[in-house]
């Protein structure tokens, strides 16, 4: 897929900088300058959500098509290839979700079995699903209000709303490219990589050491997660401790040098420089204090 454009938003090579994660923009706004006419990309780190109000589509995704009219719901993962014709009386919104961003937001327990079912596209339509898509509607009308906000724990705001209307698809939308739906044997590859992580994350292990327990080169592996949470194998290693780091400092009193031996840092100045690197230069007694503050 090398001659397909990959973009952070559409047209735009660099990326952009969204301080909440996600970017919404207006289609009728937008799309004029385009000629209404989204030509076929792909974004590696970033989800869309395509919500139309008026007018109509003809959404491609992958190697399909579908006609779409308004009073439906189209969400595209990352790294999925992707082209959008609306008419020119379309209404609506292009929601654009960090990865990462959204990675973050699913309990530990259900994170592995929705990230799987979000790594194929979904519609829902109003016709089908009345019910459901006036409920999503009324929760995306308030993600805009909060997103339009300025006030202390928006982002937090903003990843609860994310967070219901993408757990709401999962379970009510029709997924579509069907072909494209990864296979048992990836999923269970990738199942056994999350249960790997789980057991040795603070044993540090490297890359290579869970590419050679699950019998992959590192470039299959950095492969296979890619395909489900746009994240190569060290940002999800990484992002593991960084969670368990986070949530020791928020619900344990230990200080800092223990928190790091406990995490299989040999270094507490070398967590403490990790810790910051990963929280966008946030300290970890910052963090803590922070959190204890607005919380």
């Amino acid at each position: 897929m090398n001659d397909v454009p990959h973009y952070f938003l559409y047209g735009k090579t660099a990326a952009i900088d969204s301080t909440h994660h996600l970017a919404i923009t207006r289609l009728e706004e937008s799309l004029p300058k385009h000629q209404w006419e989204i030509h076929p990309h792909r974004h590696d780190h970033l989800h869309q959500l395509l919500v139309l109000e008026t007018g109509s589509v003809l959404a491609k995704i992958h190697d399909q098509h579908y006609e779409e009219k308004a009073g439906c719901i189209i969400y595209v993962p990352a790294r999925e290839v992707h082209g959008f014709t609306h008419h020119p009386s379309v209404q609506g919104y292009i929601l654009t979700i960090n990865a990462a961003f959204l990675s973050g937001l699913f309990a530990e327990s259900e994170h592995q079995a929705l990230l799987i079912l979000l790594s194929r596209p979904l519609l829902l339509n109003q016709a089908n699903n009345q019910a459901t898509y006036e409920r999503l509607f009324g929760l995306i009308q308030q993600l805009l209000s909060e997103y339009e906000s300025d006030q202390l724990g928006k982002v937090s705001i903003l990843g609860s709303y994310l967070k219901i209307i993408l757990i709401l698809l999962s379970r009510n939308a029709l997924p579509l490219a069907q072909s494209l739906s990864p296979s048992n044997y990836k999923i269970t590859l990738y199942e056994r990589f999350l249960d790997l992580l789980e057991q040795n994350y603070l044993a540090q292990w490297g890359v290579n050491q869970y590419a050679n327990a699950l019998g992959l080169t590192e470039n299959r592996l950095n492969r296979l997660c890619q395909r489900y949470t746009g994240q190569n194998t060290l940002q999800l290693i990484h992002g593991r401790l960084m969670l368990e780091a986070k949530r020791r400092l928020i619900y344990t009193n230990s200080a800092i040098s223990t928190l790091a031996y406990e995490l299989g840092f040999k270094d507490p100045a070398y967590f403490t420089r990790f810790f910051t690197r990963h929280s966008a230069g946030t300290s970890p007694s910052q963090f803590k204090l922070q959190w204890h503050q607005n919380h």
